[in-house]
């Protein structure tokens, strides 16, 4: 027995609803997954989805604290960002950006900056310039080492460089004394290199993965020879 025809045209657009309903859940979970990275942000805390809407915000009255960039192919950063004196807290996961402008620095009040799933080889000299961010993290890039200076950054609190091909740990990261938390998961690490910053390090909380038995230079120094040579 067939169905009326009206019970299809009924049923199919509630399907469609359902379907938008249940992927729009996932969508946000992962909005708020990747938010949710960024430490001791206020409960009230708004964040906007690009730079146009921030724009629009601010032209409505409101303090633009939090913009969200993350998945948006970006080689670059906007130029409008300089326009957000007050940002706080800037999210520019899975990007390709590869370097960082020089006019970052002049974003004077932000505290919290993800790059993790960019296209990093070294670590972005400009950030040696913003004493005041308490969080960085540039996870799963290509970073092969911590510059020297670090220790001019001296607001850092939460330092996340996990998944990168780091082989050096300069001595000056015992020179960060806000320093909570450094994350080096997934790097390469000797029992010697690990039980060097245990000792550099004692009141931080190391993550780590399990050391390997591969031999490298060990010590504290700036960035390693190219390996890629």
């Amino acid at each position: 027995m067939n169905a009326p025809r009206h019970l299809f045209l009924t049923t199919i657009p509630c399907l469609v609803l359902l379907a938008l309903t249940c992927m729009s859940v996932p969508f946000k979970a992962m909005g708020q997954a990747r938010r949710d990275v960024v430490q001791n942000t206020p409960a009230d805390l708004v964040w906007h989805d690009g730079v146009e809407e921030a724009q629009m915000a601010m032209s409505n009255g409101e303090l633009v604290l939090a913009i969200d960039l993350s998945r948006n192919r970006l080689k670059s950063l906007p130029d409008g960002l300089q326009q957000f004196k007050d940002l706080r807290y800037l999210l520019l996961n899975r990007n390709r950006l590869r370097d960082l402008p020089d006019w970052l620095p002049q974003m004077g009040q932000l505290q919290a900056l993800i790059l993790d799933h960019n296209r990093f080889d070294d670590f972005p000299e400009v950030l040696l310039s913003m004493p005041q961010l308490e969080q960085l993290s540039i996870g799963e890039n290509y970073l092969r080492g911590i510059p020297l200076d670090i220790d001019h950054m001296q607001g850092l609190k939460y330092l996340s460089l996990w998944g990168n091909v780091l082989a050096s740990f300069p001595a000056s990261l015992g020179d960060l004394p806000d320093l909570k938390v450094l994350d080096l998961l997934h790097n390469e690490m000797t029992v010697d290199e690990q039980e060097m910053l245990k000792e550099l390090l004692p009141e931080v909380q190391l993550n780590m993965s399990q050391p390997c038995n591969c031999k490298f230079d060990t010590g504290f120094s700036s960035y390693p020879t190219d390996r890629r040579q």
